[in-house]
């Protein structure tokens, strides 16, 4: 295996574990806007962090499809 190959596998490692980090982080961040629309029943507020916990779900499915899409790659390098 020559460097450029080890060099590029080892990226994908390194992003592929931050990408596992950010997931929960995401999930974290998504469930604590969903508590604060509890706070607010009505009005700009709860539609703030409504909009706010779509974006977190929209941003951990994202980090999904990226997952996936490394996972590939390092497989495919192996």
């Amino acid at each position: 295996m020559n460097n450029d190959l080890r060099s590029r596998i080892r990226e994908l490692e390194d992003m592929i574990e931050i990408v596992l980090i950010s997931i929960p982080r995401e999930i974290s961040a998504r469930e604590f806007y969903l508590n604060s629309v509890e706070k607010f029943r009505n009005g700009p507020a709860r539609e703030l962090f409504a909009d706010l916990a779509e974006q977190e779900m929209g941003h951990e499915a994202e980090l999904r499809k990226i997952l996936k899409r490394l996972k590939t790659e390092l497989d495919e390098l192996k």
